[in-house]
């Protein structure tokens, strides 16, 4: 019986450690200084999703992370685009983008086009 009952306690640990694991990895995490590229600005923030609104002219696009709530960032014509342009962008591609809080709005540093059914199914 008390092995049954250890089993149980062990495999809730386990359980609550593979949850605080998963949520550490999500899809909205806040950079602490300059990882893998030198126009990434201390204090960024990152958002991993899917395009949901996305306008070249008016420089905007709407991401939605799997949890969480969904985060507007423009951009410029400047701004770099990793395994693609800013062109290829279309509704549900799924996006990592790299962003600073400027004047209260969220300005793009970086956005990267990942493949389809990245973060959050297809």
């Amino acid at each position: 019986m008390s092995f049954v009952l250890n089993n149980r306690c062990g495999n809730v640990l386990l359980l609550a450690f593979l949850s605080l694991f998963l949520l550490a990895s999500g899809c909205v995490s806040t950079q602490n200084g300059a990882a893998g590229s030198e126009n990434i600005q201390v204090n960024s923030l990152t958002v991993k999703g899917k395009v949901q609104k996305f306008s070249l002219e008016e420089g905007i696009m709407l991401v939605a992370p799997p949890k969480g709530n969904r985060v507007t960032v423009k951009f410029t014509e400047q701004t770099p685009v990793k395994g693609g342009s800013l062109k290829e962008i279309v509704r549900f591609q799924p996006v990592r983008v790299i962003y600073s809080v400027e004047a209260g709005e969220n300005r793009a540093v970086s956005i990267e086009l990942l493949p389809q059914g990245s973060c959050g199914g297809s």
